[in-house]
């Protein structure tokens, strides 16, 4: 390399200005709460709590609740021709619907906390 050139690396992509490496390691933001985050963070304490187990928490529950509605679906589309139609009235299938989809945010919840 010359002695007047910048490296790659010194070089914004979209610019291609020179970058000052050292602010951009300072100024770390959370992308979702925008809250100053410590350099060396491995997640954010405002969205994550302090040991990073809330957000998981948050995340398991989703899962598992996706996953208990796509197996309470699955077990109302195989009860109701079982049982009838006169039998299978809304109430009752959103009942197992519902239930499938609180037991799996709970089980997801506590699954991925205690991961």
């Amino acid at each position: 390399m010359a002695a007047g050139e910048e490296s790659a690396a010194d070089k914004s992509t979209a610019s291609g200005d020179p970058v000052n490496r050292d602010a951009v390691l300072e100024a770390v933001v959370c992308p979702a709460c925008e809250q100053p985050v410590a350099r060396g963070a491995a997640h954010c304490p405002h969205c994550h709590g302090d040991d990073g187990r809330r957000g998981a928490a948050k995340r398991g529950a989703f899962i598992g609740g996706v996953i208990g509605l796509l197996g309470g679906g699955l077990a109302v589309a195989v009860w109701s021709p079982i049982v009838g139609p006169q039998q299978a009235t809304w109430g009752p299938v959103l009942s197992i619907m519902a239930a499938a989809a609180v037991i799996g945010i709970i089980v997801g919840a506590l699954r991925s906390r205690a991961d």
